[in-house]
């Protein structure tokens, strides 16, 4: 690389990370990509990178899509920047430009320095695997199990017993009680929390109690996946430091700690996700057996069931493994039947059963909110589309309750105030009506769209991450503080994470999908099959709340990816199965590696 270019590529990172200093999410994460990417440019300065290949193509592509995202993330930057006041229209469109110029050119630089060091430099992303014992495989689960479960349930019964819980919470424990059901929050999580409910009452007679057991349950099932995490660490060959750094990750980490005892669905959720992605792993590197196939069935009906985008993000897996792991056709049998038993299960079955389904609105946030940006900024729609539009919502109100970064209170309007029937028996009159809108207003339907999903792909955004008490009710259920000392303790620990810049970092969510995009990337660029398949339940919840979120910045609607990033560094270091025969022929006695047994 010439001098030149070394100067300017360093140029355009330092001038897009000073454009975006005017952010309104976390600086950190751009910062620590800019610092990331100038090391990385002074790491390949020297090699001669294929440009031809497709490895690099692939890093050209990505890196002009992130340079857009980043862009568009931004826009307030560079769609309302402080201008001198007796400006001309010119000098105002040359400085947007300019700006823009300088975050497209800064993000597209510093991702591609990024992708090529960590693509070509294979040293970079690749560890030198270790020998695997029986006893290394067993400590590597008991040790963090038990590690895990002692922190979890230490914190839980001085501090926040009888568990976490938010208004979903106790309106799923209502219905158990009243036996209407809603499968607004998923029926078949609260058929779960129901059974140990149940169990807790006939045991102790107490409602805090029964609450007790499920939770202790949940803290006890999160520890065992997690250290199942560890365990598949140490399966792959991967060095000591790696399972040590995954079980400080599932110990310290603060949303670990406070989801494992909080009543959410999304919980589970989490743990189920990256057990299928482990078994996804294992059965590409031939290491399944009987069982493994077992579990993997079962754990892909509990996601299609226990969340409303599992059954989307789980046709999205097997196209996936159709693509990717053609060879395992037991696979191809079982998924699809899959797909069909929940698509019954959530539909047909709940019917019989007379559950209510959730209603027309909820699975419309980001139409409703495009269309609501388009009336509250003055857009452009025609007097039939407002017409349709006043059958459903007072549209003169738009603009009152109209929240960029959440759908409730259009949504609440609509249940409240306008007649969501209407809406539901002329579904596609509103698609019309939403297809001539965003033709219409394309710029501003963009924007809306950018501020409901921005804070699950773009750095990260201050916004509350876990529940920390029991909502007000009238089941009895009160929240126990045993021991202060301990609360003071968490209080200023979590305290940590919303207030330094520094902890804010593990909580920003579009950091942590910039990050498993790289992994993602590299591995399509190296041919890692295994980590392919591995990111893509993680990209497929991702792509589920890109189209129907209805928070801008939800942590738990993306808790798997937290869950699941371990074992995505681990499969990814571990390298595909070409690198592993390519550095084994160049040193076969330092990369000698035992294949671990099939589970029986």
């Amino acid at each position: 690389m010439k001098n030149r270019t070394l100067f300017f590529c360093i140029f355009f990172i330092l001038t897009g990370a000073i454009t975006l200093t005017d952010t309104r999410s976390l600086y950190g994460p751009y910062l620590l990509a800019a610092v990331f990417g100038i090391f990385c440019l002074l790491k390949i300065k020297n090699i001669d990178c294929p440009r031809k290949t497709r490895g690099y193509r692939l890093a050209l592509a990505a890196s002009l899509i992130s340079a857009i995202f980043i862009t568009l993330a931004n826009y307030d930057i560079w769609q309302h920047p402080e201008l001198p006041g007796d400006c001309t229209v010119l000098f105002s469109r040359l400085v947007k430009l300019m700006l823009i110029f300088f975050i497209m050119a800064g993000t597209f630089t510093c991702t591609l320095c990024i992708l090529v060091y960590t693509i070509f430099v294979e040293k970079a992303f690749t560890v030198l695997t270790v020998q695997v014992d029986r006893r290394r495989l067993t400590l590597s689960f008991l040790i963090p199990f038990c590690l895990i479960s002692l922190i979890y349930l230490t914190v839980y019964f001085s501090s926040y017993f009888p568990g976490l819980m938010s208004l979903d919470s106790i309106d799923q424990v209502r219905q158990i009680y009243t036996g209407t059901y809603s499968n607004h929050q998923p029926f078949y999580h609260t058929m779960i929390l129901g059974a140990f409910i149940r169990a807790g009452l006939m045991i102790f007679g107490d409602i805090n109690r029964a609450v007790m057991l499920y939770v202790v349950f949940q803290i006890l099932f999160m520890a065992a996946s997690f250290a199942y995490v560890t365990y598949n660490i140490a399966s792959l060959g991967m060095p000591r430091w790696m399972i040590r750094l995954a079980a400080a990750w599932y110990a310290l980490m603060p949303f670990h700690i406070m989801f494992s005892f909080t009543v959410w669905k999304d919980v589970f959720f989490g743990a189920f996700v990256t057990i299928l992605i482990i078994l996804l792993i294992r059965i590409e590197r031939d290491m399944a057996g009987f069982w493994t196939y077992v579990a993997f069935a079962l754990f892909s009906v509990l996601i299609c069931l226990i969340r409303s985008n599992g059954l989307f993000a789980y046709v999205f897996v097997f196209a996936g493994v159709v693509l990717l792991m053609r060879k395992h056709r037991s696979l191809l049998v079982m998924m699809p039947l899959v797909i069909v038993l929940s698509f019954v299960l959530k539909h047909n079955v709940l019917s019989s059963l007379n559950v209510v389904q959730p209603d027309t609105v909820e699975s419309l946030s980001i139409p409703l909110q495009q269309i609501s940006r388009v009336v509250a900024e003055g857009g452009y729609m025609t007097p039939e589309d407002e017409a349709f539009l006043s059958n459903i919502i007072d549209v003169s109100s738009i603009k009152d309750i109209y929240d960029p970064d959440i759908s409730d209170p259009i949504k609440n309007a609509i249940r409240d105030f306008g007649n969501e029937e209407y809406l539901t028996k002329n579904m596609g009159s509103f698609a019309q009506v939403y297809l001539r809108t965003v033709i219409h207003n394309p710029s501003l339907c963009v924007f809306a769209w950018v501020d409901s999903t921005c804070g699950y792909w773009n750095s990260g955004y201050n916004y509350w991450v876990w529940f920390w008490d029991v909502e007000e009710n009238d089941l009895g259920i009160s929240r126990t503080v045993f021991s202060p000392g301990v609360l003071r303790f968490m209080d200023r620990y979590l305290w940590l994470f919303y207030n330094v810049r520094a902890f804010q970092l593990f909580t920003a969510i579009g950091m942590f999908v910039w990050i498993v995009l790289v992994l993602f990337v590299r591995n399509i660029a190296t041919k890692n099959r295994a980590g392919i398949i591995a990111a893509v339940p993680i990209l497929a919840i991702l792509l589920s709340l890109l189209v129907s979120s209805p928070v801008y910045a939800e942590f738990r609607y993306m808790y798997p990816l937290f869950t699941a990033l371990p074992i995505l560094f681990a499969i990814t270091l571990k390298g595909s199965t070409a690198q592993l025969t390519k550095a084994a022929a160049a040193d076969p006695v330092e990369n000698e590696v035992d294949t671990p047994e099939e589970d029986n």
